[in-house]
């Protein structure tokens, strides 16, 4: 995912960490203590498909950040409890939408709901549908069996290999365009890339040898690694592409809910939510200090 991260946005992502670590460090209000006090003003003049409620379309399968649980069914993640709490302090009931990662952005034009989310990076054919408030740095990296830890350490040594990837990975299949370039000058094959609707099935897929590596988010890698180290390795100081992750709202349609999302994201920041959200799963190395908007870390709508 080659992402478009200008201006003050232009960061390398490990500055980005230390930064981060920084700030949730300083960060010390109590968790769901609204920096006001109540829900934001702004919530009463955000139009939505139904009126009070927020609906978030998600491919309910990216972990740590939006998720179903097994083990109860429920949703969770920190992006999950991220736009769940910005819902509610604008004074809205959420509903949410199963949708797969290629789709997201189709549904938001569809209306079949007022956002998507679920690991979604801004670049530039995605910019030119939607809005995004920009919540999270993350990346992308390679999930491999244990067996070949030592074999494969980054996109090159990839070259001739199968590889798997989210469907409508737009900004990754161009980071694979690039290493593609590069394994050609090197007089090597280029890496096939094989499209999943969901990260599980490109597991299962590395496992039985389909293919060599997947390309999940560095977040993604650890939480499946550490759930089963005797299968599984990753690159775990490799990022093919660093991104922010985004709350996506259909171009230009909804201006008053993209600066509520954006100003309730700020408040989160600000008050301590934000930082216990990432504390609770693990994802403190991808925290911002500040929101991103449309790629750009510190800009607003």
């Amino acid at each position: 995912m080659s992402e478009i991260l200008t201006g003050r946005g232009r960061l390398r992502f490990a500055v980005l960490a230390t930064a981060a670590a920084l700030a949730l460090a300083a960060c010390s209000g109590p968790a769901g203590q609204s920096g006001s006090g109540s829900p934001a003003a702004s919530g009463a003049k955000v139009q939505t498909i139904k009126a009070g409620v927020l609906m978030i379309g998600s491919q309910q399968s990216y972990v740590p950040g939006e998720y179903v649980d097994p083990a109860d069914g429920k949703l969770k993640g920190f992006s999950y409890e991220i736009i769940e709490e910005i819902a509610k302090r604008l004074g809205m009931t959420t509903e949410w939408v199963q949708a797969d990662y290629s789709a997201l952005i189709s549904g938001l034009e569809a209306q079949h709901y007022d956002v998507s989310s679920g690991g979604m990076s801004p670049n530039p054919d995605r910019l030119k549908l939607a809005d995004m408030v920009g919540y999270f740095q993350s990346g992308s990296t390679f999930l491999l069996r244990k067996a070949d830890a030592s074999k494969y350490t980054d996109a090159q040594s990839l070259c001739g290999h199968q590889v798997g990837l989210l469907a409508g990975s737009s900004t990754l299949k161009a980071a694979f365009e690039r290493e593609n370039a590069a394994c050609a000058t090197a007089g090597k094959a280029k890496i096939e890339l094989v499209e999943y609707t969901s990260t599980p099935l490109g597991q299962q897929d590395l496992l039985s040898e389909r293919i060599d590596a997947y390309t999940p988010d560095p977040l993604q890698a650890a939480k499946i690694v550490a759930s089963d180290p005797t299968q599984y390795a990753w690159t775990e100081k490799y990022n093919l592409t660093p991104y922010t992750l985004n709350f996506s709202v259909l171009k230009d349609k909804n201006p008053e809910l993209v600066k509520a999302i954006y100003s309730t994201l700020e408040e989160l920041i600000k008050d301590g939510f934000y930082a216990k959200a990432l504390e609770k799963y693990q994802a403190t190395t991808g925290a911002l200090t500040e929101p991103a908007y449309n790629g750009e870390i510190g800009a607003k709508p």
